[in-house]
């Protein structure tokens, strides 16, 4: 089973190279950044998400568990991806969301990938592309509202 760690720093990598997704988070890649549970720096992924820049992007390890492909078994990796969206008090309709889970699923990154979408990209070496991930709207300690992209890589063999 491969560390998960890898996963979410190469998902993270990805999402800072899609040109478009940056512009986004007003031209900062730092706004994309991964949670990791580290003791005692990352002790609540709830804090992280509640502190989450507006416009910024988390991405965090939600667990692995097994799974069967083509009649074998597998392990199944859940990440998931926290959005903050940044103003959009102008845009009618509203983009913002939508505009960001686009960029995620159909951004193109710069300079990994070879010029295929991230949805269709292996982000990990043993990992097929992610699944086609749904988006929902979450609501933080403080009733602020975010939305939160559910992830599953499927690892295929078992390093």
């Amino acid at each position: 089973m491969i560390n998960p760690a890898e996963l979410v720093n190469n998902l993270v990598a990805h999402l800072r190279d899609i040109p478009e997704l940056v512009a986004e988070m007003e031209g900062d890649p730092e706004r994309i950044r991964a949670y990791h549970y580290r003791y005692p720096s990352e002790t609540s992924i709830a804090l992280a998400i509640h502190t989450l820049p507006s416009p910024g992007i988390l991405v965090a390890w939600r667990g692995s568990g097994p799974g069967t492909l083509g009649g074998g078994e597998v392990w199944k990796h859940r990440l998931s991806m926290y959005l903050r969206a940044g103003e959009s008090l102008a845009d009618n309709p509203p983009t913002a969301y939508y505009r960001l889970y686009r960029l995620i699923l159909k951004g193109v990154p710069a300079t990994l990938g070879g010029g295929q979408p991230l949805s269709h990209l292996r982000i990990h070496p043993s990992c097929d592309p992610m699944d086609t991930p749904e988006v929902l709207p979450q609501v933080d300690s403080e009733a602020i509202d975010y939305f939160e992209v559910p992830l599953s890589f499927t690892e295929f063999g078992d390093e």
